[in-house]
This record gives structure tokens, sequence and C-alpha cells, in this order.
């Protein structure tokens, strides 16, 4: 029995890879935990158990060439083979060797056939009839799956309802109601079997009937007052009503009866920390780390938990033990880049992360590597560096370039920042951001003709793009004689954007520069309501001063310029046409006369 040794050995590969790819239904969600919880669940139904067998010289042929066809990968031939000699020896054990052949290529329609076959052979074999529901339930026929569920009841086997609960979270809502009502009506049947109103609750938690959840899970508790998992549910459907203190209050007691389990755990101590009880939540990590030392996304929690508690010192130990070890690498190099930064260290900052690859912190951890550098006036270093990113990270190239632009900005390198965008447009003529920050940066040097054209070619391909049409018609109101133009854009922008206070400004001080003042009146009116700023405030004093409301108008400039000092827009505006409200007075004392003044008129005005 050599061969029947050696296609063991073939049939062990193939199940240890398929059981390492998963094998079931398409979630369609980021939960990896369920990912597992799905595919461990499915992959332990085929674990061959070989036996002796004998075999038909044409069996024996086509296994061997299975065998063969498997040490070149060539898996297709493998299943063809293997499905073959499963319908002529009906052997469940070849029938395993073609479902874990299946498993690895993914080939549903071979599983559900050789499951099919399984459970025909073996009519009492729980496995048969999971694999089979699983099958069933994949293939989006649920009224089958559940007719295999049904047949595992009977025969007094676990269904794992739960685990094609978790697996429903991504089919579209007609289907998990669907889904619901079948479970339904086997709960009927089978009302002393805990799973079903758990799973039941849990897809109409998926439906956001969090009322209807709660009525079908309060049953569990007496059905298995030692399940945890139902503890966790109520405390996430609390949760998810908005219901955060009876969650944690709930939580609380659910984690003195279950202190073990660590998805329980995990979301009491998640809920403290968003209701600021940082103490406890440490509490909470603290006690599952202790319980179980060779969990690392635990004590990387607790690192978190502690950092936020302003525990610095403790958090930098956990997170340098992980690093050590050689675990959670990005997250714990982005963490200790983040409290060297604070402590100004920031060349060690820097170290920390440039070390984080491709991950969820690594867009992070290159802009503050990029600010840190700037900042610290190498400014060169800085492009150099992201120039190499750019170089072989097509995906990030303009984002990049963005980023470069900012920062130079922010230092104010003008003649390298406009270098830059040049280059970034080369690299994205039609680009919308780039563009449009260049059009601004030849703005704020007169070049006007330029600006237009940047602006110009944005609206070529993006008629509707309010920002745009708002900045070309704003620029021509402020600095050319072009004012109907002007007011033809901006009135195109507001009706995109009617709320917007930017465009509202606009607006207002094109109707002024038409003399239509009063008018102009309501739009700065409103602009400034929306947004207290230095710009809007110059130009809607100017209308009011130009109205003879020059109280009003000091009122607005002063109160803004007690925000803004230095807006060089409203200091331009205040002396030219009130010098003296800045020359004789402090801001304060000024503003405080010409409200005297305001209340001394008003009293003249209605003496008789």
């Amino acid at each position: 029995m050599k061969l029947i040794k050696r296609l063991s050995i073939i049939s062990a590969f193939v199940y240890l890879t398929a059981c390492s790819t998963g094998f079931g239904f398409n979630t369609n969600q980021n939960d990896s935990q369920t990912q597992k919880q799905i595919s461990g669940a499915t992959a332990d139904l085929v674990k061959p158990k070989l036996k002796d067998f004998d075999l038909e010289k044409d069996t024996l042929f086509d296994l061997m060439v299975a065998e063969v066809a498997a040490q070149r990968n060539q898996f297709n031939i493998t299943l063809l083979n293997y499905i073959q000699q499963a319908h002529m020896t009906r052997d469940p054990e070849i029938i395993k060797r073609a479902i874990n052949a299946a498993q690895y290529i993914k080939d549903i329609e071979a599983i559900k056939e050789m499951a099919l076959l399984w459970s025909e052979i073996e009519p009492d074999n729980i496995a048969a009839h999971q694999l089979l529901a699983f099958q069933y339930f994949y293939s989006k026929d649920y009224q089958a799956s559940v007719e295999e569920l049904e047949k595992i009841l009977n025969l007094e086997g676990n269904p794992r309802l739960d685990t094609l609960a978790l697996g429903s979270q991504g089919l579209p809502e007609d289907e998990k109601r669907e889904i619901i009502a079948l479970f339904k009506k086997l709960y009927a049947s089978y009302p002393k079997h805990f799973l079903l109103p758990y799973s039941i609750a849990f897809l109409h938690k998926q439906l956001k009937e969090y009322d209807e959840a709660l009525t079908t899970l309060e049953p569990v508790f007496t059905l298995a007052p030692n399940f945890s998992g139902a503890s966790v549910l109520k405390t996430n459907l609390l949760y998810d009503q908005g219901k955060l203190k009876e969650a944690i209050k709930y939580a609380s007691k659910a984690f003195d009866k279950f202190p073990s389990d660590h998805n329980l755990g995990r979301l009491y101590a998640s809920m403290l920390v968003e209701n600021k009880q940082l103490d406890k939540a440490e509490d909470v990590f603290q006690s599952l780390v202790d319980q179980y030392p060779q969990a690392p996304s635990l004590k990387l929690s607790l690192g978190l938990v502690k950092l936020e508690n302003h525990k610095t010192d403790e958090a930098k130990k956990l997170f340098q033990e992980l690093l050590d070890a050689g675990l959670h690498a990005n997250e714990t190099n982005f963490y200790l880049g983040r409290i060297a930064d604070q402590e100004k260290n920031y060349d060690e900052a820097i170290e920390h992360y440039k070390q984080i690859k491709d991950s969820a912190n690594y867009d992070a951890a290159i802009e503050r590597i990029s600010f840190l550098l700037a900042q610290q006036d190498k400014v060169d270093e800085m492009m150099t560096y992201l120039h190499e990113l750019r170089a072989k990270d097509d995906k990030r190239k303009k984002t990049l370039w963005l980023l470069e632009v900012k920062l130079l900005s922010l230092v104010q390198a003008k003649e390298k920042m406009m270098d830059s965008l040049n280059k970034a447009i080369i690299d994205f003529p039609e680009d919308d951001q780039l563009l449009y920050a260049r059009a601004m940066n030849l703005d704020s040097q007169d070049d006007l003709e330029g600006m237009e054209s940047d602006l110009r070619k944005i609206l070529d391909h993006k008629p509707d793009n309010a920002i745009a049409l708002n900045a070309l018609g704003y620029t021509l109101a402020d600095k050319t004689g072009r004012y109907p133009e002007a007011f033809v854009l901006i009135q195109r922008a507001h009706i995109l954007e009617p709320e917007n206070p930017a465009i509202l400004d606009s607006l207002g001080w094109v109707l002024f520069k038409l003399n239509k003042k009063e008018e102009a009146l309501l739009y700065l009116l409103r602009a400034f309501q929306g947004y207290q700023d230095g710009e809007v405030a110059a130009h809607l004093g100017e209308v009011l001063w130009s109205l003879n409301q020059r109280t009003e108008a000091l009122e607005v400039w002063l109160n803004v310029l007690n925000k803004f000092p230095e807006h060089p827009v409203l200091l331009e505006t205040i002396k030219r046409l009130a010098p003296e409200s800045l020359e004789k007075k402090p801001i304060n004392e000024e503003l405080n006369s010409s409200n005297e003044d305001n209340d001394n008129s008003k009293v003249d005005s209605e003496t008789p």
C-alpha cells in the first residue's frame, strides 16, 4: 500500500493549502476574524481519514496521474481525475481528495458535486451535509442550504448557523430577509437550538433592526447561559443604538461573567476609551494580556490605551517589546515614531517612520517624514525623499507631488514650489488639484494670464467645477475691469453651490463692482454669517462704507481685525478708507467709541 501512503501525502498537501486559502462564500467584508471563522469552519469538514482499499488498474492509473499533476501544480488535471474516480469507486476517501483539490482551485461547482455524492453515499455523515449546506449558501440557494442544515439538526450535529450569519454581512437586504424567514421557520421546529435565535438576531443587526434583534436574542440567555457570544452581540446592539453608557454598564457585568472572552473584553475596553474612561479600559486590556500573553494584538491595544492615557513611557516599553519580537512592526514603528516626534527627537522619529511598509499608517508616515525634514530646513533632502518614492510608487505619484507642493508652500520656497508644480503637471496635465494650485501661485505673482490659462484648462474638461469658476470670476472682478464676464462665472458657481460663503462673497464683491451696492450687501451679509474671514469682512465693510453706514463698517472691520490683526486685505481696506481708525486709538477703544457714536446718532435721529 505504498501508493496509498504516497497519495495521502498529496492529499495532505492539498488539504493544508486549501485551509490556508479558505473556502466558502464571498462575504464582501473586511472582517479578517470573520473570514478565518468561515474558512476554518468549512475546511474542517473534509479532513481525509485514509483507509486501505483495493485498487482496480484504471483507478490506480488515474490516481497516479492525479498525484503527478499535483506535484506539477496542475490541479485542474488532479481534480478531473479525482472526480472521475470518485464517481467510479464511490469511495468517500477519494471524494474527500476531490473536494480538497476543488477547494484549492476554488471550483465551487466541483465542491458541490462531490458534496452531493458524499451525502448520497453517507446520508448520516454530518460533515457531508455541512459542506453541502455551505455550498448551497454560497450559490444563493438558501432554501436548499436550510434543508441540509435541518438534516444536521436531525442528526444532532452542530449546523454552524452563526458562521453562516457572519457570512451574510455582504449580502443584499432582500437576501438577508429571505435567510431570516428560512431561519425563523427552522427555529419554529427546533425552539431549543440557541444558535437559531442568535443567528436571526445577528441578521437583524445587519439590517439595523436593533429592537427586533434584541427581542430575538433574549431567549439565548436562557437556552445557553454560558454562551458568551450572545453577550457580545447584545453589547454591540446597545452600542449601535447610540446607548453608549447602557452598553458599557451591560458589558461590565458580562465581562465579570466571561472574563476570558477577548472579543467581549476588546469591545468593552473600546467603549470605555470612547467614554474617556481610560483607566478602566487599561485595566480590561491588562487583564486580557495577563490571560493571553502570546496575543500581540492585545499588547498593542494596551499600549495604545496607555499612550492615550499619557503613560508614554509604559506605552513605549510595550511597543518596543513588540518591535523586538518582530510583531506588529508597522504599528509599533508608527507609534514609537509619534512618541519620538512629540519629544522632539526628530531624527529618531524619522527612522521609525521610515521602517513602516505599505500599511494603514504608511501615508501618514510619509507625510510626517516630509514635514519634519522641511521643518528642519532640510528642503532638498525632503524633495529627494519624495522623488525617490515617486520613482517606485506610481499609485501615490500625484499625492506625493501635492504633498511636496504643500510643504514647499509652508516653508515659502516659492521658486522650488513653482518648479515642482510645473514638473507635476507634466506628469498629470489635466489634474484639477495641481492646475488649481499652480493657478493660485501664479495669482500671488500677479501672473493673471497664466492663472486664467490654468483655471480655463480645468473648466475645459470640468465646466461645472464651482471652485475654478469662483476663483476665475473673483480674480477678474478684483484685479481687472472684466466685471460682466466675472459676474457670469461667479453666478454659475453660485447656482452649483448656493450656500458656499466664498462664492457668496465673490458674488457680493462683483455686484459691488457693477455698482449694485444694495444687492451686493445682501450676499456679503450672508457670506459673513457663514465665514467671518478677514477678506469677507473687508468686502462687507467697504460696501457698508459706500452706503454711508460707516459705523457698521467700522464695527465689522475692527471686530475681525481683533481676530486677524495682520490680515493684509483687511488692513489695506481700512487704511485706504478709514486710516484714522487705526491711528487714533487702540482697536478695542476705537470700536467702543464707534458704538457710542452710533448710539448717539440713533438718539439724535429719533429726536423730533
